[in-house]
């Protein structure tokens, strides 16, 4: 059986690999390289007890203008 090319398959397609071959220690060192080298998708700071709406909407009006920008 030939070796999948972990390279070419994202994050999700590569957990599934690993989660159905548990003993595929290729799999699991390419997961490992993976989440280390490519960012998570988002982050959230801690809760401050404000209320945060207004927040979340300023990052994400920042977010359309750098993409905006981008174009």
């Amino acid at each position: 059986m030939s070796q999948p090319d972990f390279q070419a398959m994202n994050r999700k397609e590569l957990l599934s690999y690993f989660f159905e071959h548990r003993d595929d220690q290729d799999a699991f060192y390419a997961l490992m390289d993976k989440l280390a080298t490519e960012p998570a998708l988002a982050t959230m700071p801690p809760s401050n007890g404000r209320d945060e709406t207004e927040e979340l909407r300023k990052i994400l009006d920042d977010i359309r203008k750098k993409r905006q920008q981008e174009e």
